[in-house]
């Protein structure tokens, strides 16, 4: 960085500092502005005499620039994880539809600047696990959303999904805690209501405040932080309530999906709206189609189909014994008639 006269000051030329009016101290342009030829006639013509100008082999990429592209390329990643190009990678036809709406949805998130803000807190924390549960459980509300025909209110349902635990950013250090005691506890229980606050002080929607305040409302009534109940539930945090317990019990808990599954299926009219449960048990995989596995005989095999069943239990080939060494002809395990084995760990 160094200063430069006005007179020796040129197009393209990138300013190090922010400059503001000799005249009435307004901001004239903010730090990394890459001058024209109109922009330096303007400040000779009000009596700037220099400026400070950065070396020209600096980049100037701010933050939230930085975390638009981090956060699309997150989100093609985990879109893809659960969803396939072909049709048959897929439980339903048309979930290559609801995938397309998804991305474009993504794209309008990736967008919204108050939105990436938050997200950036999250992405900077040191447990970068509840990033990630935010991105899970935005696309899988995504899926519901498309799959339940809410083309209107998807938008407000992913981004309910992603921002659900902002109330967190104002209690890092009880993230991830396993154990907590009774003042932790009654603390924990808090943070819709904060996430509230916050997503409203920040320039975000009512609609999805009120998904961040219910999504730990159960449809018994048994939740928090006032205890609704059933359809006083509004629909968009009876969708983000599923989906993140999902994404909660696979990034926080270690459980393996058929093991959420299970829980999910147990939760149904007790935790969780059933029609919810059914659509996202009836729409999302959490066993890609030609993914490599070990089943808990420990044999190796690679999942061959997922439409003949619903749920944690498609059909497997296995190409090798509980000793890694090759058969010589595959088998097919059918896990939905196998009901003692089960996926012990995706592979790939």
């Amino acid at each position: 960085m160094s200063k430069v006269p006005i007179s020796q000051v040129k197009p393209g030329m990138v300013v190090e500092k922010p400059v503001y009016s000799p005249i009435d101290n307004k901001l004239l342009l903010t730090y990394g502005t890459r001058l024209r030829d109109s922009m330096i006639k303007k400040l000779k013509s009000i009596g700037i005499k220099e400026l400070e100008i950065a070396d020209p082999y600096t980049i100037f990429v701010k933050p939230i620039e930085k975390m638009a592209v981090y956060m699309k390329d997150t989100y093609e990643h985990v879109i893809k994880k659960y969803s396939s190009d072909q049709p048959e990678g897929n439980l339903t036809d048309n979930m290559i539809e609801i995938v397309s709406m998804v991305k474009n949805t993504v794209s309008k998130i990736c967008m919204n600047n108050d939105i990436l803000e938050f997200c950036f807190q999250m992405k900077v924390l040191k447990d970068n696990r509840l990033f990630k549960h935010a991105i899970h459980t935005s696309v899988f509300s995504g899926i519901v959303a498309g799959a339940l025909d809410l083309k209107d209110d998807m938008f407000d349902i992913m981004v309910g999904g992603l921002l659900h635990d902002i109330g967190c950013l104002e209690m890092p250090f009880l993230i991830g805690l396993e154990k907590k005691k009774p003042q932790e506890e009654l603390l924990w229980k808090e943070h819709p209501s904060y996430g509230y606050y916050l997503s409203l002080q920040n320039n975000i929607s009512r609609s999805i405040a009120e998904i961040i305040l219910q999504h730990h409302e159960n449809w018994d009534g048994s939740g928090y932080p006032k205890q609704l109940k059933g359809e006083a539930i509004a629909l968009g945090a009876r969708i983000v309530n599923v989906c993140s317990m999902v994404s909660h019990h696979i990034h926080f808990e270690n459980m393996q999906p058929y093991e959420t599954m299970e829980y999910l299926y147990g939760g149904s009219k007790i935790f969780f709206d059933p029609k919810i449960v059914d659509t996202f048990i009836s729409n999302i995989t959490l066993y890609p189609l030609g993914a490599l596995v070990r089943l808990t005989t420990d044999e190796v095999g690679i999942i061959s189909n997922v439409r003949s069943n619903r749920g944690p239990r498609p059909i497997v080939t296995v190409y090798f014994n509980r000793f890694n060494k090759p058969l010589s002809q595959p088998t097919k395990i059918d896990l939905g008639k196998e009901r003692t084995i089960f996926i012990k760990e995706i592979l790939d």
